[in-house]
């Protein structure tokens, strides 16, 4: 279980979706508030997995450390789309600080990364997510919801892949594809609508 603080703002917010629907001030709010957890958690796990790829470079793990920069754009291309949500249904995003990342060895952050009750728990809430936002009518909110669960899946499909084979990760590393339009990550250029990929090598 990812027990690192970047998602426990996240997780701990989920519990509470459920008592946000009947608040007062619209029937935006409850959204705004999940984009605003959502948008959080993101901006927390980019620094997480830039924190986790200097290390992956210390201990020579090259290939290990391009994967969780390439996740750590990833996360930022999740937050921004996010951020464009939060505006678009008329609120402000939060000003964020990411909390201070204590980076243990490369085994141990791809193993934190690649745990798959907490992805299956982010799975469920985007998922749930979605779907309110669905309810309420904000389909644009609910595709930054299902393309982030999408991404998020995919990543720690990347990262249980690397913790199985981390120690063929070491020497020249590869590259790995972006999509600049929804933060898939993949080892070549495809699942991408558009012609707008970055590279990480």
């Amino acid at each position: 279980m990812i027990t690192v603080r970047t998602y426990m703002s996240f997780f701990a917010f989920v519990t509470l979706a459920p008592l946000l629907s009947g608040a007062s001030g619209g029937p935006n709010l409850a959204t705004l508030d999940r984009l605003q957890a959502a948008y959080r958690a993101e901006i927390n796990a980019q620094a997480r997995y830039l924190a986790f790829a200097t290390k992956a470079d210390e201990e020579g793990y090259r290939q290990v450390a391009n994967l969780f920069r390439a996740v750590a754009r990833s996360e930022q291309i999740l937050y921004t789309a996010h951020f464009d949500a939060i505006k678009a249904l008329g609120g402000t995003s939060e000003d964020v600080n990411p909390a201070e990342i204590k980076a243990g060895s490369t085994k141990e952050n791809l193993e934190k990364s690649a745990d798959k009750n907490a992805v299956d728990q982010l799975d469920s809430d985007y998922a749930t997510f979605a779907k309110a936002a669905h309810a309420e009518g904000n389909r644009e909110a609910a595709k930054t919801f299902e393309s982030a669960r999408a991404v998020e899946a995919q990543n720690f499909r990347l990262f249980a892949a690397a913790a199985k084979n981390m120690e063929s990760m070491r020497g020249t590393p590869k590259g790995y594809f972006i999509c600049g339009l929804t933060g898939f990550v993949s080892t070549a250029m495809d699942n991408c609508a558009v012609d707008d990929w970055e590279k990480v090598k």
